[in-house]
């Protein structure tokens, strides 16, 4: 309340006060406390709180007059002051005043306006005029303060800007409500485009969104519950998000399209091809070999191939063939720049994310069946017991027989000659590491692909099949030379330890093995990035990393050329401090990736979960607290509370029924019931 109405407010004082951004006059009916009751001039009955009263007469109304004549009166004294309103230029008055350091009451201004004998109606009128007025004056501690004259330059931009957002949202929130109910058809018209990426931001981001005061004020003008599912609906109606759109994508910046000039880079590099990097003298021609891969059905960049020739002496010459992807992406240009910035390809239930463009990763990099292709290959000695008598790794050029899938591997193996021979290679060297204090620990991977048409097709593969095994350990056999060659010539790399293995302390008795893998899993240390080679517990290895995978992970790619440069005799391309930068950036990008596979092929077991209209599930439980039982769905390895009101005691390791009682793609839920 300003100094001027700072009188006592007494029942039947005519007030004046702000609702719905307009001035209204009201009469007290009633003072209680720091309360008032108030009677409008819309005839309403109003609590008011006293510091909300901006004026209050200095005569005081009958209250025994009846409502009708006590609204009347309001009315009244409301059209005075609005006629009297209209012979307030403000301008002139603070033309008058611009250059005063000090405050004015509204009484002292209303006597430079008015010339006649002032009343409560010509004093209201000029606050009425001043509090409304925007640019001018600013009413601080119960005075009116004229603006300098650059700060009424600045207030001006400052109302121009509001006014313009006014504007947007007002005409926003038509346009939106009008999609809301389906009244609009189409995208969205060029002058609302802008709302389309902030009503985005608020999506995914919510009260942390800079969009969410705005696009909150147009949901609420619009009449739409102002949260982030109805952001999300919007754009869903709109046709700017699929029903099914990967929200984590977004959030996390990450898109599968790139940049027109990378692709042109991309095209240009593929159109070069491998004829004039051809360097006989030093790739070596392994194009005689019977070379093949294995993989999923589903894909698409093979980044790995094995062959196997048989040796005078009775021994077996093992190839693991790794595609040279650094013969075509140089350090620090702009293709690989983007490979860093992505740090992997993201493989998803209905979409991948490729970590280089397509014309490189399914073609020119990748070891296709019938084609040359540049390869580092590492060639192992192995003895028919399973001992590696000796290894070598060479640049080299390779032509793949066959790509085979791990069924088809599964399914041949006990007739292919080759096949059964490096499968009973791989057991012999992993028999070799358990006794050397290896520790498997293999959990079924749960394979989730949603055609086309939105079907979502689950399938188990289990992990300890022949053809897993096999491409598990010559690929481990691989990686396990790429660290040692390296660490032997003391040069720093992207090296992978592990520290000590913990055994279980508390031993559980459960007749499911997945539990007990479960269990032991949670024990381990995660395995970290070094610059410097350290042991590697559950590989029972004294170094390791991973380049097997450099069409797929950068880190694989900048092992590759470590090893590269170091084959030929020259110097590393990356120094001890370029890792250890490369290994903090890496880190912070790999873990988005895995939120977001983790997340989105969640969102689609529990889509899985309505299509297939499931009512109830096997669970093993893993804990028990005093309000959840915690659970693993071994159908879908996913792990969840279930509520345990009654504290009903259930041993760990058992497997029992629970009943869903609720899905929630969308909001990662799933409720379930003892």
């Amino acid at each position: 309340m300003s100094a001027a109405t700072s009188m006592e407010i007494l029942p039947g004082s005519i007030v004046e006060f702000f609702e719905n951004r307009q001035v209204l006059c009201g009469v007290c009916t009633a003072v209680k406390g720091s309360r008032l009751a108030i009677l409008t001039e819309q005839n309403k009955e109003i609590s008011l709180a006293q510091s909300r009263v901006l004026h209050v007469t200095s005569q005081p109304m009958d209250l025994r007059q009846s409502r009708d004549d006590q609204v009347r009166r309001l009315l009244s004294a409301t059209a005075i002051r609005k006629q009297l309103m209209d012979l307030v230029q403000v301008e002139e008055m603070w033309s008058l005043l611009e250059s005063e350091s000090e405050g004015f009451d509204v009484r002292g201004l209303a006597e430079l306006v008015f010339s006649e004998t002032l009343s409560d109606h010509h004093v209201a009128a000029v606050q009425r005029v001043l509090l409304l007025d925007r640019l001018y004056f600013q009413f601080k501690d119960g005075l009116f303060h004229a603006r300098p004259q650059d700060k009424v330059e600045q207030r001006r931009t400052e109302i121009e800007r509001e006014e313009e957002r006014e504007a947007r949202i007002e005409s926003g929130a038509q346009w939106v409500q009008a999609v809301w109910s389906r009244k609009h058809r189409g995208g969205a018209p060029d002058e609302h485009l802008g709302l389309i990426d902030a009503v985005k931001s608020f999506c995914l981001f919510g009260q942390d969104s800079p969009e969410a005061v705005f696009v909150k004020e147009l949901f609420k003008r619009a009449a739409i519950a102002p949260v982030p599912a109805s952001a999300f609906r919007l754009l869903v109606r709109l046709g700017v998000w699929k029903e099914d759109e990967n929200l984590y994508l977004h959030e996390q910046n990450i898109t599968p399209d790139f940049p027109a000039s990378l692709l042109e880079e991309a095209e240009a590099t593929a159109r070069i091809g491998l004829a004039s990097r051809w360097e006989a003298s030093w790739r070596r021609d392994l194009r005689g070999l019977d070379a093949f891969t294995i993989d999923s059905s589903l894909t698409r960049d093979h980044d790995d191939a094995l062959s196997l020739r048989p040796l005078s002496d009775g021994a077996f010459e093992v190839g693991i063939h790794i595609a040279d992807v650094a013969e075509f992406i140089e350090p620090g240009g702009a293709l690989d720049r983007e490979a860093e910035a992505r740090a992997s390809s993201i493989y998803l239930p209905d979409s991948r994310v490729p970590m280089l463009p397509q014309v490189l990763s399914e073609d020119l990099c990748s070891l296709k069946a019938g084609e040359d292709r540049f390869a580092l290959s590492f060639l192992l000695r192995v003895s028919p017991e399973g001992v590696v008598l000796g290894q070598e790794i060479a640049p080299s050029v390779v032509r793949i027989r066959e790509q085979l899938t791990y069924d088809e591997v599964n399914e041949r193996i006990s007739r292919d000659s080759a096949l059964s021979v490096l499968y009973d290679l791989a057991i012999r060297m992993r028999k070799d590491r358990i006794e050397r204090g290896a520790i498997i620990l293999p959990l079924p991977e749960i394979h989730v692909h949603v055609n086309p048409v939105g079907m979502i097709q689950m399938s188990r593969h289990e992990k300890e099949s022949p053809s897993q095994i096999m491409v598990s350990e010559w690929m481990i056999a691989a990686n396990a030379l790429a660290a040692s060659f390296l660490a032997e010539r003391g040069v720093p790399s992207l090296y992978r330890g592990q520290a000590e293995c913990k055994p279980e302390t508390d031993p559980v008795a459960s007749e499911h093995e997945i539990f007990h893998v479960y269990r032991q899993r949670r024990l381990f240390v995660r395995a970290e990035m070094d610059t410097q080679p350290r042991p590697h517990c559950s590989l029972a290895l004294s170094s390791y990393t991973m380049a097997t995978s450099p069409i797929r992970r950068y880190t694989d790619l900048v092992v590759q050329r470590q090893l590269r440069h170091l084959v030929r005799g020259q110097e590393s391309p990356y120094s001890e401090e370029d890792l250890r930068q490369l290994i903090t950036r890496f880190s912070t990008v790999q873990s988005k990736v895995f939120l977001i596979q983790r997340k989105w092929t969640r969102y689609w077991i529990l889509k899985y979960m309505e299509q297939e209209d499931m009512q109830s599930l096997d669970a093993l439980v893993l804990d028990q607290n005093d309000r959840f039982v915690h659970v693993l769905i071994p159908d879908f390895l996913m792990e969840a509370n279930v509520p345990n009101p009654e504290k009903i005691p259930i041993q760990r390791g058992t497997m029992i029924r629970v009943k869903i009682e609720r899905i929630g793609p969308r909001d990662e839920v799933l409720r379930l019931q003892l």
